[in-house]
């Protein structure tokens, strides 16, 4: 009992702060588009220099980090290709959402509580894997044709070198400035929990069938693609645990303003974003516990 309960401590600040916006969003209708820039042009940027300057990062932790989103990435997209051939259905509404997960909203908080600032590390740098790959694949997939370019719009890509650039040799900034950074940085956490909550807020049609079979694709067989490819590299330690937590995260709810952006089947996307995050509501806890006693 008491390990259960060890394994929920990291996840019900999570759930508590996107529940508030998720509440906050029935009595208090606001843009989120100021939000999202702060957290995209300054607030993320600076979370992610922080993050990867900071505790020792070594070659193989950013390898690994790496090849493990784009293994999963590539595992899950096999899975969606087979869910094709043996339905006969495909759509890039259905694609998107099960191919990525909510890296940033909620993999970062999840990472930072769960396993510390070694665990926000190496999550901060698998979210960059995935926003890399998300703003150019993702776009491509949707019928884009800026997607490449997009990537180089991001202060995010350029952040993350020079954090990952501090790291390796051992660069250091004055003090108070990285204070700062550091403030910014971690002032986006809530900002990115209570946004999800409310955007959950917007979602209004839901759709059954392909959606419930896409949720179930995007948690479980994408945790079962990082326990496989922990299993099989022998990646161990909290690189293990944040590879694992992150295979089995919900999608991101950036999937649906995508695919209503580009007319591309919103309401399933919108549908499997929806019950991905209501099934993580139980399985996230378990693959805590489950990350802490194995």
């Amino acid at each position: 009992m008491f390990s259960v309960m060890l394994a929920l401590s990291p996840v019900v600040p999570v759930f508590v702060l996107t529940a508030l916006g998720y509440v906050f969003a029935h009595y208090r209708k606001i843009s989120l588009e100021a939000i999202t820039e702060y957290v995209v042009y300054l607030g993320a940027p600076a979370l992610v220099f922080t993050s990867l300057a900071t505790k020792p990062l070594y070659a193989a932790d950013i390898a690994v980090v790496t090849a493990a989103a784009l293994a999963i990435l590539a595992c899950v997209g096999l899975l969606i290709f087979f869910y094709s051939l043996a339905t006969g259905f495909a759509s890039p509404g259905f694609t998107l959402p099960v191919l990525f997960m909510n890296a940033g909203n909620m993999g970062i908080p999840l990472t930072l509580f769960a396993f510390g600032e070694a665990g926000l590390q190496r999550g901060t740098l698998f979210y960059v894997v995935i926003t890399l790959v998300h703003n150019s694949l993702g776009i491509y997939l949707l019928g884009g044709g800026s997607g490449a370019g997009e990537i180089f719009r991001l202060p995010l890509i350029y952040a993350a070198v020079a954090g990952l650039l501090c790291n390796i040799f051992q660069l250091k900034m004055p003090e108070p400035v990285f204070q700062s950074l550091s403030a910014l940085g971690l002032s986006v956490i809530p900002l990115m929990l209570v946004s999800l909550g409310y955007r959950l807020r917007s979602i209004q049609s839901l759709t059954l069938g392909h959606s419930l079979a896409g949720a179930a694709i995007r948690v479980g067989g994408g945790f079962a693609t990082a326990y496989l490819f922990c299993a099989l590299v022998g990646v161990d330690g909290v690189n293990r645990q944040v590879v694992i937590l992150y295979g089995s995260l919900p999608s991101a709810v950036i999937n649906f303003m995508l695919t209503e952006k580009y007319g591309r089947d919103p309401e399933l996307a919108a549908s499997i974003i929806f019950f991905s995050t209501l099934l993580c509501l139980a399985s996230v806890p378990f693959v805590i516990w489950f990350l802490k006693t194995s």
